[in-house]
């Protein structure tokens, strides 16, 4: 059945999803002459460039009543990073079946972990990013309040929506390759259309509600209120996010296992 094998193929491959986590992140940069400090430089330079953009020359700002007075490129870093565990699963998911050809044809290698795995590699490079946030929270406001620790609650429905996505686009990218190119617009899409760079706020009433509907934009605004107004999250609002990220969890999950037995096949 697609429900119970969807939540426990994760859990009873727990082990093995680990280490090649473990691998992934290693190889990343194995070889380079900083090695695993470019893990730190590159959410860095990205939010330089970011702030610099969008703060600096568009007098990006969000509002008080948003944010308090935190620091626009403080803000800016929270959304960015919740927003790019989608990001990295979305532009690499299309060509995740094409680029574990070896695992796809052992027969007892269980290829449901592999969008799993790629979505711990991105967890990862996050939690290294929020450790971050916390530094220049610290520094440059105060210590960070004790509701920032809701932030786990509140990233598990676009874990789901991550994991969700990686299933659907890999089984299908694996039969259409020009899904890399769509993901790759869709993905920047998706970007601008979350309230990252601007405050929910700021969109006009019209558009306010289909705005939303996107999962990430929720996951990003009850970021915010726990991070900057140090209130509890709107857990109606969650809920109703994680309903979203299951149908995907599951919808995507149902794809994979419908179009798996091609595989083998395409690669």
């Amino acid at each position: 059945m697609v429900v119970p094998d969807a939540l426990a193929i994760p859990w009873r491959h727990r082990r093995l999803v680990a280490r090649l986590a473990r691998r992934d992140i290693a190889a990343r940069y194995r070889g380079s002459i900083f090695g695993p400090l470019w893990a730190l430089a590159l959410p860095l330079a990205m939010l330089g460039i970011y702030n610099f953009a969008f703060g600096r020359i568009f007098g990006g700002r969000f509002g008080e009543s948003a944010t308090g007075d935190a620091p626009f490129a403080l803000v800016l870093f929270a959304g960015l990073l919740l927003f790019q565990i989608f990001g990295d699963i979305v532009q690499s998911s299309p060509s995740l079946i094409r680029n574990n050809a070896t695992y796809i044809k052992q027969i007892i290698f269980p290829l449901e972990i592999l969008p799993v795995v790629a979505v711990v590699v991105a967890l990862f490079n996050a939690a290294v990013s929020f450790a971050m946030l916390l530094v220049f929270y610290a520094v440059l406001i105060e210590a960070p309040p004790i509701s920032a620790l809701w932030i786990g609650v509140i990233a598990l429905p676009l874990i789901f929506l991550a994991i969700g996505a990686g299933w659907l686009l890999s089984s299908i990218g694996a039969y259409f390759r020009d899904l890399t190119q769509v993901a790759g617009l869709v993905c920047t899409a998706t970007l601008f259309l979350t309230p990252i760079f601007y405050p929910l706020e700021a969109v006009p009433a019209s558009l306010r509600t289909v705005i939303g509907l996107n999962p990430i934009a929720t996951v990003v605004e009850q970021a915010r209120s726990v991070l900057f107004r140090s209130e509890p999250p709107d857990f109606m609002a969650l809920a109703l996010c994680l309903l979203g990220s299951l149908v995907v969890y599951f919808a995507g999950f149902a794809v994979f296992q419908r179009l798996r037995p091609h595989f083998a096949d395409l690669v």
